[in-house]
């Protein structure tokens, strides 16, 4: 979580992953656990890999929490279905394919979990996606890559972010408000950043902004040296640069912009320059000074995301970029569960979007929510992390996104900008 005004990282102890499943190797599915045929009051498992460790490890513990805290809420009520209660299974994917398949394996086959939430990365979503389809289990990411949700998904996949399209289009847009003549684009290379370059690049052409360079570079190189002279370096220097990658390597990369005084301005994700505040606590201030970054964001005033916020313990300044998202996930398992009677995947993910999307009732409390669905009342969802509308695929629609600039050792909101009709 972050402050505006005061980075916060709130640590928790880590769940160990099962390292023996991590072994390379094919994966046999199980059958899925169907929780209709259980009895009532018997707990719903549910699965939650998140990244505790590894270069996305900041974004976990405020996960976690929203997890936990959310289900406490909705058991303490009641639960759904008569009675039972959610029961939720943490696993550690370490910010690694390999990890979060094996945790996946111990989620499904030891756990027996109904579905598996949270999901950050891009690269790891991708990696357990055919394997939860497979065993007929919803699966509910945070991760942007288009991928993700492509294909035949038998209606299990559902994201709870914007797509990876729509984030290259959205920030360069950005940069456009921004007057910037000529940009350059840096970024790694990993499904989630590569879809955001084309998109990204359309905008600035319709713009009439010229992209003078495009460079991508390989996650964990022990040096950026190069990437950053031939973009920083060239002669002129463009206004600014377009920096996509991830948390570590973007650390190294202002480092490297430091040392040789690069003086073009700085547009990155926020997942790299403020990642939980762990950005600022490792470069500093001063090497962080004007960058601007830029997110998918909750609706910042909406009473869902106070309610949120209150619900987390914070002030009305905190941002939770993550946390939102999966907050929002257990609430949709509670509602289209009780709505479909049923925990098997395959039932209630029909409904998720009759509980989330509009006609309906407005409703930005899940055991409010519960409660009218119960009594066959036509609701339309508000989470704490977006609107929760959904179209076909489980892609999310309609989000809004902010932007942020470092002053002073401070994430200063600029502005919030909803998704741009340049978005593809």
């Amino acid at each position: 979580m972050t402050k505006t005004g005061n980075p916060i990282y709130r640590p928790v102890k880590r769940r160990t992953v099962l390292r023996g499943m991590a072994a390379a190797g094919g994966f046999v599915a199980t059958a899925p656990y169907i929780g209709t045929s259980h009895a009532a009051g018997e707990d719903i498992n549910i699965g939650v890999l998140l990244p505790f460790t590894g270069s996305q490890g900041a974004y976990g513990p405020d996960m976690r929490k929203a997890a936990e805290i959310t289900t406490k809420k909705i058991n303490d009520a009641g639960g759904i279905l008569g009675g039972r209660k959610f029961k939720l299974f943490f696993e550690d994917d370490e910010s690694s394919p390999t990890a979060g398949l094996a945790g996946t394996k111990k989620l499904l086959e030891i756990d027996k979990c109904v579905s598996v939430i949270g999901i950050w990365g891009s690269p790891i979503a991708m990696a357990i996606k055919p394997v939860l389809i497979s065993a007929n289990t919803c699966m509910m990411v945070s991760g942007s890559a288009d991928a993700i949700t492509a294909g035949d998904t038998k209606g299990l996949v559902w994201r709870y972010q914007a797509k990876a399209t729509n984030w290259g289009s959205g920030l360069a847009q950005a940069m456009v408000e921004r007057k910037y003549k000529t940009v350059s684009i840096l970024a790694q290379q990993n499904a989630f950043v590569i879809a955001m370059i084309e998109p990204a690049k359309k905008v600035f052409e319709k713009a009439g902004v010229k992209v003078l360079d495009s460079v991508i570079y390989n996650p964990d190189q022990p040096s950026y040296r190069a990437e950053v002279q031939r973009i920083f370096g060239r002669n002129p220097a463009p206004d600014a640069v377009m920096c996509l990658g991830l948390l570590t390597d973007f650390v190294s990369i202002v480092r490297e912009t430091t040392r040789v005084d690069a003086k073009s301005k700085i547009m990155a994700l926020s997942i790299m320059a403020d990642a939980e505040g762990q950005f600022l606590k490792a470069v500093g201030p001063e090497a962080a000074e004007g960058i601007e970054h830029f997110q998918p964001a909750p609706p910042l005033s909406s009473p869902s995301y106070k309610k949120f916020q209150k619900l987390m313990g914070a002030d009305e300044n905190a941002l939770f970029l993550f946390a939102s998202n999966t907050h929002d996930q257990v609430c949709t398992l509670a509602m289209a569960m009780e709505k479909a009677k049923s925990t098997d995947s395959l039932a209630f993910t029909k409904e998720i979007r009759a509980v989330c999307n509009p006609p309906g009732e407005p409703v930005n409390d899940v055991i409010d929510a519960l409660t009218k669905i119960r009594a066959e009342t036509k609701i339309n969802f508000d989470g704490a992390g977006s609107s929760c509308d959904f179209d076909n695929q489980g892609d999310q629609i309609n989000r809004s996104y902010a932007i942020y600039k470092i002053i002073g050792g401070k994430q200063v909101l600029q502005n919030i900008m909803k998704e741009p009709e340049t978005s593809l």
